[in-house]
């Protein structure tokens, strides 16, 4: 995402009224392989993505890629991460940036520096400008973390943080068995 941040950050606190264009940069897939070169090209003047009620419009700042983002360009997805639905397709999964759009009832408002992880089994589209994610996918990022940081914790501290949330219970004591990797450590 470096090539598309170079773009001037919309400053989202001062555009109450103004409408985002209607095409966004974004690197596109047009086919599965192993030479990346090939693979992937820049779009300038991608259609904007179209945010959904219960989902957070953002500006992508930053956007980690994985071994994951890897195997799907490659063409060698497995039962846990599914090839995309079509070509091209933008690929990329964890992104870090600010909000632009989310709903009146939202726990996030306009501005908040946020990082998100993309929902099992396809990836979230992360290296674009802007990207429309599930608002149980984001969380504030911290705020002594750099964009590319947020971006680099969200599959594997936010799954952690996430899986710790949903099972663990005050009293409980956790043992992590192979603590390697991402998640993990």
């Amino acid at each position: 995402c470096e090539t598309l941040n170079r773009t001037k950050i919309m400053s989202v606190a001062g555009a109450e009224n103004k409408e985002l264009p209607p095409t966004m940069k974004c690197i596109l897939a047009s086919s599965h392989g192993t030479d990346i070169n090939s693979l992937i090209s820049m779009s300038e003047d991608h259609p904007q993505p179209t945010r959904n009620e219960g989902e957070i419009l953002i500006q992508v700042q930053a956007c980690a890629l994985a071994p994951g983002d890897v195997r799907v360009l490659s063409g060698h997805c497995d039962y846990f991460q599914e090839p995309p639905e079509g070509f091209p397709y933008i690929p990329g999964g964890d992104v870090s940036g600010v909000v632009v759009e989310a709903d009146a009832q939202s726990r996030f408002k306009k501005g908040d520096i946020v990082m998100a992880m993309f929902e099992l089994p396809r990836p979230l589209h992360g290296l674009a400008e802007f990207v429309s994610v599930k608002e149980n996918l984001v969380e504030m990022a911290p705020k002594n973390a750099s964009p590319v940081e947020s971006a680099a914790l969200t599959s594997s501290a936010l799954s952690a943080y996430l899986a710790v949330k949903k099972f663990v219970k005050p009293g409980y004591r956790i043992l992590v068995l192979g603590g390697s990797g991402g998640v993990g450590t």
